[in-house]
């Protein structure tokens, strides 16, 4: 008997181990089991070819950071780890497919869908919405007192003892006898859980087998099962749910703020390789400009020397034209070392391994020139400020930071409160196992004379035992029952108990719940006053880039003014040195202003547009205004979602989302 309740209490312990939940269940990934992503379709005709796109795995994505491995199919998918795969930071294939007879034929439009593709900056903080993710998980498990994720303990053991008997009386074991053994095996099982309420809920069943040699046990081996649900709740401090969700809205909320983030990442890279595109322009044409010059100068030069051979002009005047073209050379030999080190700029930009798409040996070509951009400088400033306020992402951020400042006040609030609790519990016994009938002789156990005092005064012993003779047992000495027979009881309420009660706790002076609250409190009137000076610097700076661009359209009218009068002043002194009525050197002098005219006229046109570029900037219309797509991670675990996650920034297979036509 006793070896078959121990093997059946053995295969009942192995199978609740087995057979119990583990943890709850999440609901499915987006990702579909066996489902491939979608393939390159390859280039359209007239289109630069399409980069390979990245494999979709289980870790490009951001819902297994927000979920985590689900519970089913796979019961150990929450206790294994989730796979992260290695950065890459090989340029991708766009770059080469724009690399035609050894030069770099790229628009504005291949500049910035280049950035995004291969800016290590944008890949360092895409994985910051990511971490934002996994840190909701965890918030998700619960806080310090309660724990939301279900918890299901199973406990067992075997417990063994054979002591010596000191006290026959008090042990139970009779007289004459000089051991006491005892046998008992255990199997219980406890699930616990916290709410958002500032609820705890706990489940405790309770299964032990015990045996031993005492013979004045009722029941002997028995079997005790018992079954209690206890629910404790808060009423004062942590009764709610701002106070047990606190972590989780922070966390969601420095989510949508990585989500911000990483928009004004992109903000920011897109206009710094706007405006090191317009840069590489500016060195190009301001290239030709300086290579201009030089013709000039040389056929000056050459004319003069003609001129000097005749007899028509006096050899200083060739020297003074060669000195003009020594200038004029000098001025290219910059312009070109200029246009060089910004073709490494915008490599830098446009690449993850800049030393790699150096070894191309390609010459950038921007296919882009300067346009000349729409006035929209003119808006009130009013108005202006409200647009750039609506649209920035950094402004967003300390919006959404206000906003966790009035969780953590509002919690550290209901954190001064005294600690009132109370607990309510209901709870089901049972009793079996091989029970002795009463009045049942048994075979060589002592029997005291009890019309006589068992101990005197002194306390020593002067009852009288016989032993009972060898009697044949009745039929039915006993009465067995099982584990069933406990359970039976248990859920038929045979035997049932409650418990209620109260828990009060007041922490005097209370000293850290002040202080956190005055610190929260402070934290958030910080906040906001950095949210007014923020409010009152966007206006500034959207201001200062009205000036600019109002300052930049103005300089190139002045400058395209001055040129053409330079270039007239020129042609005039061409006309009077044919004449005889000027000289070679206000000639030099003439064309001298005329390319620094040029110059500065070429300056002014990438002045301009690039004040415009800074314009967006400001207003926050960098990602409208190119036609650029962020997506939300955020919203990644939204029902109504798409079954493929989005990334920020990436398409569904993980491309990046970028659509920049030039008009």
């Amino acid at each position: 008997m006793v070896r078959f309740m121990r093997t059946f209490g053995v295969l009942v312990l192995a199978l609740s181990v087995t057979l119990a939940p583990v943890a709850p269940a999440f609901g499915q990934s987006p990702q579909q089991q066996g489902q491939n992503p979608p393939q390159n379709a390859g280039p359209t005709q007239g289109q630069p070819p399409s980069p390979p796109q990245p494999k979709k795995t289980s870790d490009q994505g951001s819902d297994e950071y927000l979920k985590g491995n689900r519970a089913f199919p796979d019961l150990l998918g929450p206790y294994k780890p989730i796979h992260i795969a290695a950065p890459s930071f090989a340029n991708t294939s766009r770059l080469q497919g724009l690399i035609h007879d050894g030069k770099l034929m790229i628009s504005m439009q291949d500049a910035i869908a280049l950035a995004l593709e291969n800016s290590i900056d944008i890949d360092v903080v895409r994985y910051n919405p990511w971490i934002a993710n996994s840190q909701i998980l965890a918030a998700e498990a619960g806080n310090g007192n309660l724990s939301f994720d279900p918890r299901l303990t199973l406990t067992g053991s075997v417990n063994h003892q054979n002591s010596p008997v000191s006290n026959p009386f008090t042990t139970g074991v009779g007289a004459g006898i000089a051991s006491f053994t005892s046998h008992a095996v255990s199997g219980n099982i406890n699930y616990t859980q916290g709410f958002e309420t500032g609820t705890s809920l706990t489940i405790t069943q309770n299964n032990q087998r015990s045996s031993n040699s005492a013979t004045a046990s009722t029941f002997n081996p028995q079997i005790v099962s018992s079954l209690n649900v206890a629910v404790t709740q808060q009423l004062l401090n942590g009764f709610g749910l701002l106070p047990n969700m606190r972590f989780i809205r922070i966390a969601r909320n420095v989510q949508k703020g990585q989500d911000l983030g990483f928009q004004l990442q992109v903000i920011t890279t897109v206009t710094a390789v706007q405006i090191d595109y317009w840069n590489l322009v500016f060195a190009i044409q301001n290239v030709g400009v300086n290579q201009q010059s030089v013709d000039l100068a040389q056929t000056l030069r050459d004319s003069a020397k003609k001129q000097v051979e005749i007899g028509t002009m006096a050899p200083l005047d060739v020297t003074s034209a060669e000195a003009a073209l020594a200038s004029a050379q000098t001025g290219l030999v910059a312009a070109q070392t200029t246009r060089r080190q910004q073709e490494v700029v915008l490599i830098a930009a446009i690449t993850r391994d800049p030393v790699a798409a150096t070894q191309l040996n390609f010459e950038v070509v921007p296919t882009d020139t300067t346009y000349i951009p729409d006035q929209v400088e003119n808006i009130p400033l009013d108005q202006a400020v409200r647009e750039a306020l609506s649209n920035r992402p950094d402004y967003k951020q300390s919006l959404v930071n206000l906003d966790s400042d009035d969780i953590t006040v509002r919690a550290d609030r209901n954190a001064l409160l005294p600690n009132l609790s109370v607990t309510g519990q209901y709870g089901w016994t049972s009793l079996a196992g091989v029970q002795l009938n009463r009045g049942t002789v048994v075979p060589g156990s002592f029997i005291a004379d009890l019309s006589s005092p068992i101990v005197n005064a002194a306390g020593v012993p002067t009852g009288t035992f016989t032993s009972s003779p060898l009697v044949t047992p009745p039929a039915t000495p006993t009465t067995s029952t099982g584990l069933g027979d406990a359970l039976r009881q248990v859920f038929t309420n045979q035997f049932p108990g409650y418990f209620a009660g109260f828990n009060f706790s007041i922490p005097i002076r209370n000293r850290a719940a002040q202080g956190a609250s005055i610190q929260a409190q402070l934290v958030q009137r910080q906040d906001q006053t950095k949210l007014q000076q923020q409010q009152n610097a966007i206006a500034v700076a959207v201001r200062g880039a009205q000036i600019q661009l109002e300052q930049a359209r103005a300089s190139l009218a002045s400058a395209t003014k001055a040129r053409e009068l330079q270039q007239a002043s020129l042609d005039a002194e061409n006309k009077k040195l044919l004449l005889g009525a000027s000289t070679l050197i206000l000639v030099t002098q003439t064309q001298t202003l005329l390319s620094s005219a040029a110059g500065q006229e070429v300056n002014a046109r990438v002045a301009l547009v690039q004040a415009k570029v800074n314009f967006d900037n400001v207003m926050g219309r960098t990602l409208q205004v190119n036609n650029i797509q962020v997506a939300d991670a955020g919203k990644s675990s939204a029902p109504a979602f798409s079954k493929d996650t989005l990334i920020p920034g990436t398409h569904a297979d993980g491309s990046i989302i970028t659509d920049n036509p030039m008009k």
